[in-house]
Formats: C-alpha cells, sequence, structure tokens
C-alpha cells in the first residue's frame, strides 16, 4: 500500500524509478493497492507494466496518461469510467481487469489500448476505443460509440444506436447490435441479433444457430447460419448465404444465391420461408443454388466481331458462378488467351467483380480465327462467347482483317453531346504490328447503325453529328428505335485518319455502333470496311416525387397527394427519364442516402435511411418503398451510383435528392422522476413511493408515486422514434426543426379529463416556486440529446397558503408538439408512453399546546393529506422538512413577547407524517414570570399550507407534573 506521503503526491510516475509502496523487477511494477487522492496523476511510460493488486476506481478530477507499450493491469476490477476526459491521456498499451470488469465511459472518453477483462462495460456515455476489446464475459458498448479494432467476449452488446464498429466482432454466446449502427467487419457468434433499423454490416456474418436481420437492415456481405430470418421490411443480403433455414420477410432480399446446407437439385429452396411478396422467378425474388465451387462454372469472353491485325482487340472476360451466369465467381483465377497469349488476373482486388479486361491478337489476316484460353483453375463449363456490340451468342469466332474502321467512345451521360471515335485503319507494309491512317483529311460518307447491347431492346436512336454539324439519327426518326440500316452520314477525317463526330442518345445503357464503308468509285474503289464498337451511356441524375413533410421519425414517408407512394425517376441531362434504366441484365444499385441540412451542432445523430430502391418496371422509374430515417432534423433523400455498367472513367456516378424534409419525433415519452434515478432537476423533489393502502395510480414503484399540490416532481421528456429509441437530435443546440412541447396533465384513469378534477375546476401545472408560476410547454432549448428535465408542480385550485379539501387526484403527465402542421404526442393513441402519479392535497397541521414557561415546549405537527372524508397523517412521508427560520410566531399575548420567544434549531423532518418524539418542533421556554398565549404556524412550504396552533405558556397541567421527566 502507498504511504500517507504519496497518497497526497501530485504525480506517480512509473517510469523505472522507484515508487513508494510498490516494487519492481524489471520493468514491472507490483503494487498491493493504490491510495490516490482526489487529483493525482498516475503516468506509465512506455515499455512499462502495472499490476495493481486489487480493484482501482479513479475519480473526476484524477488523472492517467499512457503512451506506446504501457500497461496497467488491476486485480479484480479497474474503473476509469469517471475520469474527466481532459485527464484520460490513454493513447498507446494496454488495460487490463484481471478476473474483474473493465469500465469506462460515465464521460465522453476516447482512448488508444487493448482492452481485457472477463466483463467490459463501455459506459453510458459515447465512448471511442482505438484498439482490440476482448472479454471472458460480457462485453457492453454504448450508443454511439466509435471502436477501431476486434471485438470479442462470450456476449457482447452493441446498444443503440448509431455506433461505429471498425473490426470482426466475436461472440461465443450471442451478438447483439442496436440500431443505426455500422460495422467494417466480420460477425461470428451462435447467435445475431441486429436490431432495426438503419443498421449495416459490410463484412461476413457467421450465426450457427439464430441470426435475425430486423427491418432496414442490411449485410453487404455473404452469410453463413443455422435459422436466418430477414424481417419485414427491407432487410437485405448482398451477397450469398448458406443456411439451414431463412425466412425473408416483407421485400428482404439475398442478392446472390441462397444455398440449403441439405441441398436438393429437385428443390434448391426448399429451405426458404418467402414472404418477400416477390416470387422466386422474379428478378427481385430469391434465387436459390448449390454452394460455391471451388472454380468458375465456366468462362465468358466479350468480343467485337472483328479485329484489326496490327492492334490487339479488346475483350472482356467473366468468371461464371453457374450455367446461366446469373452470378460471378468471386474466388482468385488466372486465364491465357488465345491468340496472341495475354494473361489476365480476375478478382486481384476487392470487392471481386469476376470480370477484367485483356485483348487477343493475331498479325495475320484470317476471316474465322477461334478464341480460347487456358484457366487456374479449371472449370467444368464449356467457354461461352458473346458480341460486344449487341451481347448476342457467338460461337467464339473472329476476323482478323488488315484494314478495318474501329469505333469507341467514353462513357457519357446520356443526352449529353459527347464525341465518338472512328477511325480508318490499315497495317503497315513495313511492320505488320503498327496501325496506319486509310482516310487522311479526306470526307468519307459511312454507314452507321446503332444496337442495344445492355439492355438487349430499347425505343431511341443514337444520332451522330455530321461534318456540317446536323444530328442524323440512326432510325427512322428521332422518336424510334436503332433501324437496322442505320443511316449515312459524312464525316471529316483528320490527318491521323480519325474522325471525332458527337453524339447524342436520350436514353440509358450500353449501346453498339457499328460503321460501315463500302466504296465504289474512286481511287478506293472496291473498298469495304466495317468496325464496331460500344458506348456507355448512363442517366445524369435522380429524381424524387414528392414528399409529405414534416414526417414522423421512423415512420415510412407519406407523398403527397394523388401519388400512392414515393417513385425515383432517372433522368438525362435534358431533364427527361431514361426508360431502359432498370433493364439491364444485371441489376444497377442504386443507393438511399440523405443529405442533412439541419442539425449542424457538433456530434449530431446521423443513422442510415432505411427502405428500398428497385427499377423493375422497366421505364426508368423506380420504386422507393418504405423509405424512414429514425432521427429528427431536416434532410433530403438522396439516390445515387457510383458507377454504371462498370464504365470505367468517366465511371458515370449519378446522384439526386428529395425536396426538404422536416424529420418530428414519432412520438413523446414522459417519466416522473423517482428514487433511483439520477437526473433529477435541481429544483425539484423526489416523487415520494406511496402506501399500498393510499390507493394511489400504479406506476414506479408498484404501489406508485405522489407529490403534494404545488410541490415541484421532476418530470422527464424524451423525445422517441417510432422503434422507442431516443431521437437524440431532439436538441436546443438546433432549434430550426423543433416546437414548444406542451405539457398536460390528464385524468390517469381514462385519459380524458384535462386537469382534474372537474370540481373544484382550475387546476394548472406550474414551475413549484414560490409564485406558483403557470407552466404550458417546455422550450425547445431545454432537450438535450431528446430528453428535457423540467420542475413542475401539479397545482389544486385555490389561494396561496391555504390548504383545500380535494380528495387524491390521479394524474398522468402528457407531453405533445405540432410541428408545421403535424404532432407527436405521448398519449398512449399516438404510440407513446406516458407517466403518472397522485396529487395529494396536503398541509401541516401544527397542534394547539400549554406549560410551563420554565420549560420548553414540544408541538408534534404533521404532514396531513385529505382522503376525501378528512385530514390525515400521510405515513408515507418521510420526506418534508422545514427549519426554524420558516417557523412564524404571532399573536403573542399578555406577558409574552415574540420577538423575544426563540424556536429550537431544526431541521424538523417528519417520519411517517409526523415529528419523531424526540425531534419536535420546540419552543423554548420564555422564563420566570413570562405567560401568555402564542400563535405558532409554518408557513414556509409553499405545497404544505400550514395550520395555527395556539401555545399557551404558564397554565399547568392538573395532578402531579414533573417538567423534567417530559424531556424526550
Amino acid at each position: 500500500m502507498l504511504g500517507a506521503s504519496l497518497a497526497q503526491a501530485a504525480t506517480l510516475n512509473f517510469n523505472g524509478g522507484s515508487v513508494a509502496g510498490c516494487t519492481l523487477s524489471g520493468a514491472q511494477y507490483t503494487c498491493a493497492t493504490l491510495a490516490l487522492g482526489d487529483t493525482d496523476i498516475v503516468i506509465i511510460a512506455s515499455g512499462i507494466g502495472v499490476t495493481v493488486n486489487s480493484s482501482l476506481t479513479m475519480k473526476y478530477n484524477q488523472g492517467l496518461t499512457m503512451s506506446g507499450s504501457a500497461a496497467l493491469t488491476a486485480r479484480p476490477n479497474l474503473d476509469i469510467r469517471d475520469i474527466n476526459p481532459p485527464n484520460l491521456k490513454v493513447t498507446g498499451g494496454s488495460l487490463t481487469a484481471d478476473g474483474g470488469t473493465f469500465s469506462m465511459g460515465a464521460q465522453e472518453q476516447t482512448i488508444t489500448a487493448n482492452v481485457a477483462a472477463t466483463t467490459i462495460r463501455m459506459g453510458s456515455n459515447n465512448v471511442k476505443v482505438t484498439g482490440s476489446i476482448s472479454a471472458k464475459g460480457l462485453v457492453e458498448i454504448a450508443s454511439g460509440s466509435v471502436i477501431n479494432g476486434p471485438i470479442s467476449g462470450a456476449t457482447v452488446n452493441i446498444l443503440a444506436a448509431s455506433s461505429r464498429i471498425q473490426g470482426d466482432i466475436t461472440a461465443t454466446t450471442s451478438l447483439t447490435i442496436g440500431s443505426g449502427s455500422q460495422v467494417t467487419g466480420n460477425l461470428t457468434s451462435p447467435n445475431i441479433d441486429l436490431k432495426a433499423s438503419g443498421l449495416l454490416v459490410t463484412g461476413d456474418v457467421k450465426a450457427s444457430n439464430t441470426l435475425t436481420i430486423a427491418s432496414g437492415n442490411g449485410i453487404k456481405g455473404n452469410v453463413e447460419g443455422g435459422d436466418v430470418t430477414l424481417d419485414s421490411s427491407n432487410a437485405y443480403i448482398t451477397g450469398n448465404a448458406v443456411v439451414d433455414h431463412i425466412t425473408l420477410g416483407w421485400q428482404g432480399r439475398v442478392q446472390q444465391t441462397i444455398t440449403c446446407k441439405a441441398y436438393t437439385p429437385s428443390n434448391p429452396c426448399s429451405c426458404v420461408t418467402n414472404n418477400s411478396g416477390w416470387a422466386f422467378n422474379e428478378p427481385q425474388g430469391p434465387k436459390c443454388g448449390p454452394s460455391t465451387q471451388a472454380g468458375p462454372d465456366h468462362f465468358q469472353i466479350t468480343h467485337p466481331p472483328t479485329a484489326l491485325t496490327c492492334a490487339p482487340a479488346p475483350v472482356t472476360v467473366t468468371a461464371c458462378a453457374d450455367a446461366a451466369c446469373s452470378s460471378v465467381y468471386t474466388g482468385a483465377a488466372q486465364v491465357t488467351l488465345t491468340p496472341g497469349g495475354a494473361t489476365a488476373q480476375i478478382n486481384s482486388v476487392q470487392p471481386p467483380t469476376g470480370m477484367v479486361t485483356s485483348s487477343v491478337a493475331q498479325t495475320a489476316a484470317a476471316g474465322s480465327v477461334l478464341l480460347g484460353l487456358t484457366s487456374t483453375p479449371a472449370t467444368t463449363g464449356a467457354l461461352v462467347c458473346r458480341s460486344s456490340v449487341d451481347n448476342s451468342l457467338t460461337n467464339c469466332r473472329m476476323a482478323f482483317v488488315s484494314s478495318a474502321l474501329q469505333v469507341s467512345g467514353i462513357p457519357r451521360y446520356a443526352e449529353d453531346a459527347e464525341r465518338i471515335a472512328i477511325s480508318a485503319l490499315q497495317a503497315s507494309a513495313s511492320n505488320p504490328r503498327a496501325c496506319v491512317p486509310l482516310f487522311a483529311n479526306q470526307n468519307k460518307t459511312l454507314q452507321l447503325r446503332c444496337t442495344y447491347a445492355n439492355p438487349d431492346s430499347g425505343t431511341l436512336p443514337a444520332r451522330i453529328q455530321n461534318k456540317d454539324g446536323t444530328y442524323i439519327p440512326l432510325a427512322a426518326n428521332t422518336g424510334s428505335a436503332c433501324s437496322a440500316t442505320g443511316a449515312a452520314v459524312q464525316l471529316a477525317f483528320d490527318a491521323n485518319g480519325l474522325a471525332t463526330p458527337n453524339m447524342l442518345y436520350a436514353d440509358a445503357g450500353a449501346l453498339g455502333l457499328t460503321a460501315t464503308y463500302a466504296s465504289t468509285s474512286g481511287s478506293d474503289s472496291g473498298l469495304t470496311m466495317t468496325g464496331s464498337g460500344n458506348v456507355i451511356v448512363g442517366p445524369k441524375t435522380f429524381l424524387f416525387s414528392p414528399i409529405v413533410t414534416p414526417q414522423r421519425a421512423g415512420l415510412a414517408v407519406l407523398p403527397v397527394a394523388p401519388a400512392l407512394g414515393i417513385s425515383v425517376s432517372a433522368l438525362n441531362a435534358a431533364g427527361a427519364v431514361t426508360r431502359n434504366f432498370g433493364r439491364e441484365a444485371t441489376a444497377q444499385t442504386v443507393l438511399l442516402g440523405r443529405s442533412i441540412s439541419a442539425p449542424v451542432f457538433t456530434g449530431y445523430s446521423d443513422p442510415a435511411v432505411a427502405g428500398s430502391l428497385t427499377f423493375s418496371n422497366n421505364n426508368g422509374v423506380g420504386t422507393a418503398a418504405n423509405l424512414s430515417w429514425p432521427e429528427v432534423g431536416t434532410l433530403k433523400f438522396t439516390a445515387s451510383i457510383t458507377t454504371y455498367l462498370g464504365a470505367a472513367q468517366p465511371a458515370l456516378p449519378a446522384t439526386g435528392s428529395s425536396n426538404d424534409v422536416q424529420y418530428i419525433p414519432h412520438h413523446f415519452k414522459t417519466d416522473i422522476i423517482v428514487a433511483g434515478d439520477t437526473d433529477l432537476p435541481a429544483s425539484a423533489t423526489l416523487a415520494a413511493p406511496c402506501l399500498s393502502a393510499m390507493k394511489c395510480v400504479v406506476g414506479v414503484p408498484p404501489a406508485g408515486v405522489y407529490s403534494y399540490s404545488g410541490q415541484a416532481f421532476g418530470l422527464r421528456v424524451t423525445a422517441q422514434n417510432l422503434a422507442n429509441v431516443t431521437t437524440r437530435n431532439f436538441d436546443g443546440r438546433d432549434t430550426t426543426y423543433m416546437a414548444p412541447v406542451q405539457v398536460q396533465g390528464w385524468d390517469a384513469a381514462k385519459g380524458e379529463q384535462l386537469f382534474p378534477p372537474a370540481s373544484p375546476a382550475g387546476s394548472r401545472l406550474t414551475d413549484g416556486s414560490s409564485a406558483q408560476t403557470t407552466v404550458t410547454a417546455i422550450a425547445p432549448e431545454k432537450f438535450t440529446l431528446g430528453v428535457a428535465l423540467t420542475p413542475l408542480a401539479y397545482r389544486f385550485p385555490g389561494n396561496s397558503g391555504v390548504a383545500v379539501k380535494v380528495a387524491p387526484t390521479h394524474v398522468l403527465l402528457r407531453a405533445s408538439g405540432t410541428f408545421a402542421g403535424a404532432s407527436a404526442s405521448s398519449a398512449p393513441a399516438a404510440s407513446g408512453t406516458e407517466g403518472a402519479l397522485t396529487i395529494l392535497s396536503g398541509r401541516l397541521m401544527v397542534p394547539h399546546g400549554y406549560g410551563s414557561e420554565l420549560y420548553p415546549l414540544r408541538l408534534a405537527v404533521q404532514a396531513q393529506y385529505w382522503d376525501g372524508a378528512g385530514w390525515v397523517a400521510n405515513l408515507a412521508d418521510s420526506i418534508s422538512s422545514f427549519s426554524k427560520a420558516q417557523v412564524l410566531l404571532n399573536n403573542c399575548k399578555k406577558a409574552l413577547v415574540c420577538g423575544d420567544l426563540q424556536v429550537a434549531d431544526g431541521p424538523y423532518t417528519v417520519n411517517k407524517g409526523e415529528l419523531p418524539k424526540n425531534k419536535q418542533l420546540t419552543l423554548l421556554a420564555p422564563g420566570a414570570g413570562r405567560t401568555g398565549s402564542v400563535d405558532v404556524s409554518v408557513p414556509g412550504l409553499i405545497y404544505l399550507p400550514s395550520t395555527v396552533g395556539t401555545v399557551v405558556f404558564g397554565v399547568f397541567k392538573s395532578g402531579p407534573v414533573i417538567y423534567i421527566r417530559e424531556m424526550y
């Protein structure tokens, strides 16, 4: 144990020197205990270990500094939760509670350290930990926390809401993650519960027994599980799922393949309960198949029909996971292509795409060259080839020619004028591997036509600008589909044999372009050349249909009438719908997001939006289903893609947003602050527990609580979302989207009588002060992180200082607000919950008394309430108290002078409704000859009006009296 001198020390330096009360062996200190002064600081240098063989609890004004590989171990418990954050400077090392509990986070604390214990509790406040967290038992992490490192334990609970975890989480018994959290890492536990909503896991999930994915949550990765449930609505898994059984709730999706562990080829979906609303054979519906193979099912080469002998021809190789190539193989693969021998790596970077761009090449002209490849790993299926022009199946043969047209174009936005490149090239006579221009500084008329590569049909043509600046549709007209013949377009070729006309296309997709030159006159009479290429054309922006504002937190948004739902349209640069968007061979994932304009204060809550956005109606207009946000504030919903059809630079990102939507609480919750709570406002008194005989309104504790009329009790008002989670953005630091919250008292029995009782009418809420100022609302500025704590009093009608005869009245406290025409309430009909208490009409009863002027006189003052028939002592009151300064002596008669009379020092506190015999209100003896009467009252308690008792000094009791024995 450290001596008294150390207990007074300002700093305990563990840096290799001696420390009293601790032994040092090498770089390891061992201390029986640490007796720290209130402001002491512990500093542990890098490379130093400190073991305390007793529990260590550090206080608010104490400090801990560690860095590098410093280590602090306490046995069994280590508690740093109360350290003031500026005093906690742990930038490296380890913290261990050997055999006990590690605690932090009563303050908003940040550390960089590895933490180990039997039980780990990371507090009631946001914490930030960089390092591993490892427990033999429970790990509990507070809402809003940030953990950069792996987490392991028997039971791991990440409390709601909005935590950020960067690292794997492993729990040997169970894992629960609260709403709005984001996890980047893998999850492993027998039982995993992902609470609603807005929760996202980026990583793989293994749950051998049960996995529950609640509404609006997603897993971006693969799932291996026992019994897996995707709750209604819009829960999703982007990868594959290998399961014993899976239940898909409304609009629940597994975007890749579901594999039943008891797989049967004749009934591959035997383990699927499909309540998603999409049939098994629909694009959004479940797809079932065998588990992932050791290698691809087959490869697919997408190639042009012809290529020049003087240049490599680009091709795309896809590793297909199944015979239909409905999903891609995600493992690593290497292919070597023929002709040319080019080698390419598939899935060499993450996330895996299953595709790679490579090339084939041949210097000798030939009309039909067979394409092929060898691979590691090998495949079980045969090679498949498709045309890069229209995605049609080919016989895996292409022509290599010595002269040809080449057609290409960078990705562009729909209806944005952007150049395409058409070059007329031939192999050089002196170097067959070099291409030289064929049409240098010439105008040539080419036959151009367009086709639909992806999707495979369309309704609008490409329009090509000729050399005179006129756009020529490659169809019958600008409003019809691409025609088989296309159109003749005169182009100007430069000195390099390159023509770069602008192209316009008003729709989205991969568009095939074919150019043909067939000369019948001049020096090149008889020359025929052709060439093809693809151009990716994406939507420029997205447009939401109007959304009603305000909306309630967590509730699916409502559209502006007469619309029945929220739609999102993919638009071109001119603002027209790109009708082919959503018809692609592989569905394009459009991400839902948000752009928050309020709140703007530091640390505001920013959970993900919930809902789904699907483009499956073949007209470029998607449906945003069950769109919601679990917080309050003002935001725009956003729809975005980061790229379109895998386009290289530019990647064609696109985004769009809704109108501003104000979010308000879904409902309020009111609570009466009772014993055991730690957030009582300074000017309030804890509502006291009732006795069962009082028949108070049932509440917390079970027999209910009471307060006197006019007595300030503590009321907690919490703004909540649909899932009963606190909306932390309902905060007075930004009131632009807030409004005053009205508070009212209603009868607790039916909630129908405002400010009971009906007779006498006129009850009201006040601030509990001596002025009893009426309170009708709580100002927005009083809310902090969704919670307001306010002192309130419920006051019966009547004059101040006068006790009224009103029977015990059961009252519930209702909070409500109106926000731009929409309302939220704590009423049960609005999904809220309400605190209730019983209000008593109370008084202090000061009894009459008499006795000798030579001795003190004691009065058994009672705290009473009106029970409907009479005044009775309040046996539940052991709290009410007054001081001698609050005692009023008045109307002195005969030889008594009020100014000379004295009251014994207090305080005076009732016990079971009455001052105890040894602590009764005591008037000191006036002295010999000072006889007479005085009126005694205690008017200092606004909620306990006092009666007036008359005390007579100099009147003796009958019979023999020994006054000294009356001193209890």
